[in-house]
């Protein structure tokens, strides 16, 4: 029973925490006024900083890469790939520190697709003398083996009499650096690097949908004259003019192509049709307002707090929070507080 009554009110408290922080109140002065002396014209507008990080994978398959079966029991990638993939993003409005979108997004490894070619000269050609690849990847194979031969015995103390301490670490780290150059030639070499990449999108103002014109109804007051009577005789109609109430308009939700992207070239120009949208969305949430003084000469701009999410094509949500937007919102006045 206690167990029950402790997750109800852990349920409550977790409830009100969510209805606290969306319903949180963002609001700017706006128009012209004097602050310390110096005069200030406000607006209140509102720029999205969106932040994406691309992984990029490069491959690039060994020059003995045929021959690894033959000399080494195990198949070798034989076609070199460089697959890009969207690891992390975030939405956030730019102006505004407490949402500031590097807080969200940190990138641990920042820079280009690495140079993972390999060079002319190999590093297991040892002598100017010609060899076909063939020669090439058994000497390199054998040398592999050698290699790890030589390992163990440092390892058992049967090579190396007196070699102990940091210079048997050494030797076996020197071992294994070779041996990975030699696997290499073989099995290619494999880069993963990252890139950050930062979009601005500046908000419009809110555009709203249409609103159909309200109906005038007409309704008759008093006795129409009869047809037997002339024009002239007759009464004069009395009509009561009837307005239905014209309905708010609703604002709609706003879409913007902030990039496109694909596996093989990662992030493209937003006019780039080569690869799927990221779109970002903004749909403005149902909010109750302070009422404007209509005698108010101090006007505050208070912002709608929309749902934003960042979608990859239009089914994919990449990132979503609640932002503050001002042009959703909506202007208030007060009356300034005489001193």
């Amino acid at each position: 029973m206690k167990r029950s009554l402790l997750v109800a009110l852990l349920l409550v408290a977790s409830s009100l925490v969510v209805d606290s922080s969306a319903q949180q109140v963002v609001k700017k002065r706006i128009g012209s006024y004097v602050e310390n002396g110096n005069v200030v014209v406000a607006e209140a507008n509102t720029t999205l900083a969106v932040d994406i990080v691309v992984e990029t994978e490069q491959f690039v398959p060994g020059p003995y890469a045929k021959q690894a079966q033959r000399l080494l029991g195990a198949n070798a990638p034989l076609v070199d790939k460089v697959i890009h993939r969207i690891v992390k993003s975030d939405v956030a409005v730019a102006e505004t520190s407490s949402y500031y979108a590097s807080e969200s997004v940190e990138v641990d490894n920042c820079c280009e697709v690495a140079n993972i070619e390999f060079p002319k000269v190999l590093p297991d050609r040892l002598s100017k003398s010609p060899l076909t690849d063939e020669q090439a990847a058994d000497r390199a194979a054998e040398q592999i083996y050698a290699l790890r031969t030589a390992r163990l015995e440092l390892i058992t103390a049967e090579l190396g009499d007196g070699v102990y301490g940091a210079g048997l670490e050494s030797a076996l780290r020197e071992i294994d650096r070779l041996e990975k150059e030699y696997l290499e030639l073989f099995f290619g070499k494999r880069s993963v690097t990252y890139s950050h990449q930062r979009y601005y999108v500046t908000v419009k103002p809110a555009e709203f949908e249409k609103v159909e014109p309200a109906e005038v109804v007409e309704s008759a007051e008093g006795a129409v004259a009869s047809e037997a009577e002339k024009p002239a005789e007759k009464k004069t109609k009395k009509t009561a003019v009837e307005v239905a109430p014209q309905p708010e308009p609703k604002m709609l939700p706003a879409k913007y192509t902030v990039a496109r992207f694909n596996s093989k070239d990662g992030l493209l120009s937003a006019d780039d049709l080569a690869g799927e949208i990221i779109m970002l969305v903004i749909n403005p949430t149902e909010m109750s307002y302070p009422e404007s003084d209509v005698k108010g000469n101090l006007f505050y701009r208070y912002a709608n707090n929309a749902d934003v999410t960042l979608c990859l094509g239009y089914d994919e949500v990449m990132a979503k929070r609640v932002l503050p937007i001002y042009e959703f919102g909506r202007t208030v006045s007060f009356v300034k507080p005489a001193r």
